[in-house]
């Protein structure tokens, strides 16, 4: 457990990346590697935890009960996967909340500032096996940037063998959640649950390789946004076709 800590975020700089492409890089100034149980409690960062020149700040690999509580950071991430996480009475920054793994993760009474309200890694197949609860959060996506809203992110092709099965979560539970995406751009459509995970797959003429195990349900009441438009699934209907999303409070017609 790390109580009343004061950490600081690193410079991010540029190099040439494996691609032959110049790429932002940075390190991380809390690491965490095949560890049970650790706890962040009442920590904070000494650098604006909205300022991109500074890399996000936490990087963790093969965890089992990652807790924040209490915390002001950059950054959540869960790189090789994390069994069982939790975010409470937190703000994250400008990097967000990145995982895949699997068990619950239970985000509740924080504000996230990350592009997406979750990020499910692509580079590790945007899969969580498990359930996702989200409860009396506040959303703002990019950190007030033009950026449309989208709860979870991620990509998947379907045609790449991870070495294991990829997951959505089987089921994510909504109860309370303030999206504040009066920033968005013009041709938005309202909060989505789903990013577009893959533009190719529109139609029963894509054929996955490697199919991924899609989300069952989405359960949610207490949803707001400042745009005045409802929830919706994802701009990519097709993909998401049969996850059922049910809206507690929806007024009656």
């Amino acid at each position: 457990t790390v109580r009343d800590t004061v950490l600081t975020g690193r410079m991010t700089y540029r190099t040439i990346g494996s691609a032959g492409k110049p790429v932002s890089m940075g390190s991380y100034d809390i690491s965490a590697n095949r560890a049970l149980n650790v706890s962040f409690i009442n920590c904070s960062q000494t650098n604006d935890i909205n300022d991109r020149r500074y890399w996000g700040i936490f990087g963790s690999n093969y965890c089992k009960n990652l807790r924040y509580d209490g915390c002001s950071f950059s950054r959540f991430d869960a790189h090789m996967g994390v069994a069982n996480a939790s975010i409470r009475n937190s703000t994250m920054g400008h990097a967000g909340v990145n995982a895949i793994g699997c068990g619950t993760f239970t985000i509740e009474n924080s504000t996230i500032n990350g592009w997406n309200f979750i990020s499910l890694r692509g580079d590790y197949g945007s899969t969580w096996e498990g359930e996702i609860i989200i409860r009396n959060c506040v959303f703002i996506p990019g950190g007030g940037a033009k950026n449309n809203a989208t709860l979870i992110g991620g990509s998947y092709s379907g045609m790449h063998d991870f070495g294991y099965t990829c997951y959505m979560p089987e089921r994510i539970v909504i109860d309370g959640l303030h999206i504040k995406d009066g920033n968005a751009n013009e041709n938005y459509a309202g909060p989505a649950v789903f990013g577009n995970f893959n533009p190719k797959n529109t139609s029963s003429d894509y054929v996955e390789k490697f199919p991924y195990v899609m989300t069952k349900e989405v359960i949610a009441k207490g949803v707001r946004s400042d745009s005045g438009k409802p929830l919706r699934i994802s701009d990519n209907t097709y993909m998401f076709r049969n996850v059922k999303l049910r809206v507690l409070d929806k007024k009656k017609k």
